[in-house]
């Protein structure tokens, strides 16, 4: 691992790179200020002097992709000798695609600020779980992922309609707006819960890989009066799963902030059915009639599921008849937990 001297270069920091192969301009070359970089992230050196920032390929802080993200170049690189207080901002060449893995240190670093703009491409995996970003994403990004995990940073705005995701969706507990971020029916896991998107949820019906798809808990952090005016969220009709043979967990309820004031208002789709597969499904607080809700109870107790574990959709605006009471009968016998609207 190389360990070098920050040194400023033009409001950036030049991050000398040595040999990067044929063909790369070593960035020591570049003009001042340099207009083929872009600034990735900066923080202040804190004030006990001993923190370093570190990156490698394929390590557990930052990645650096080379190319088309296909190859890792020898992009291994230590900062150390900060002066405490000072601004450093780290930056690559337009020419470099990155990412964060789990457990980067950057993310104990002091006054991190961070630019989208600094994000290529990376076609693989983007990774900023748990980094305390709170600036806005760019709403020209453009940006096709495998994987990506924004989850647990205090991310407002927009999500950008440009970015595509191919497998796993995780951008749970920001503050994000707007529609539901766009899916392809290759998608395994969606998972957007705890923001405060509105509009259509997703018709997932013969998407064959998905495994979870957790819309709930969208709100837009203010309380409303839930039973006479409550704030709906989420629209939309909740399609036939019988087709998703490897969905598991379906949940697309008001969640926690039904306390203060949120619904989501939904119907069901009129061939609605599931698979023995499906072990967790949570419509509670979608204004479900009570047709809905004896179709739901009886799709279960059709399946024959051999995963049992539980089905909400409590706080609906209908509830089981006596045919619907007899599913969940069927269903609390075979080891299922149900929750049910309250009886008129």
């Amino acid at each position: 691992m190389e360990t070098q001297q920050l040194t400023p270069v033009g409001g950036l920091t030049q991050n000398g790179f040595g040999d990067l192969g044929a063909g790369v301009v070593d960035v020591n070359d570049l003009p001042t200020p340099d207009p083929l970089r872009f600034p990735l992230l900066t923080f202040t050196a804190p004030e006990n002097g001993t923190e370093s920032v570190s990156w490698s390929a394929g390590g557990s802080n930052v990645i650096a992709y080379y190319g088309d993200g296909t190859s890792n170049s020898n992009l291994g690189h230590t900062y150390t000798g900060l002066t405490p207080g000072e601004q450093i901002t780290i930056s690559l060449s337009g020419q470099y695609q990155f990412g964060f893995t789990a457990g980067s240190s950057l993310k104990s670093l002091e006054n991190l600020t961070f630019w989208w703009d600094g994000i290529a491409n990376t076609q693989n995996t983007l990774n900023l779980k748990d980094m305390g970003i709170t600036r806005r994403m760019t709403p020209t990004m453009s940006n096709n992922y495998s994987t990506l995990n924004l989850e647990g940073n205090s991310i407002e705005g927009k999500f950008p309609s440009g970015i595509t995701i191919s497998s796993n969706c995780f951008i749970k507990n920001n503050r994000l707006t707007g529609n539901l971020p766009a899916i392809t029916s290759i998608i395994k896991k969606y998972q957007v819960q705890g923001n405060a998107f509105t509009g259509d949820i997703h018709d997932i019906s013969n998407y064959s890989k998905i495994e979870s798809y957790l819309a709930y808990g969208q709100d837009d952090g203010k309380s409303y009066d839930r039973v006479n005016n409550p704030k709906i969220m989420l629209t939309g009709e909740i399609p036939n799963l019988s087709t998703c043979a490897a969905l598991t967990f379906y949940h697309v309820g008001a969640g926690e902030p039904w306390n203060r004031g949120f619904k989501n208002d939904l119907s069901l789709a009129s061939d609605f059915d599931v698979t023995n597969k499906l072990s967790r499904f949570y419509a509670s607080n979608c204004r479900l009639s009570t047709a809905e809700i004896d179709k739901i109870l009886n799709a279960f107790a059709n399946a024959g599921t051999t995963s049992p574990n539980i089905i909400d959709i409590s706080g609906s605006n209908g509830y089981p008849t006596s045919a619907g009471l007899a599913d969940r009968d069927t269903l609390v016998a075979a080891g299922w937990t149900v929750n049910l609207p309250s009886q008129k």
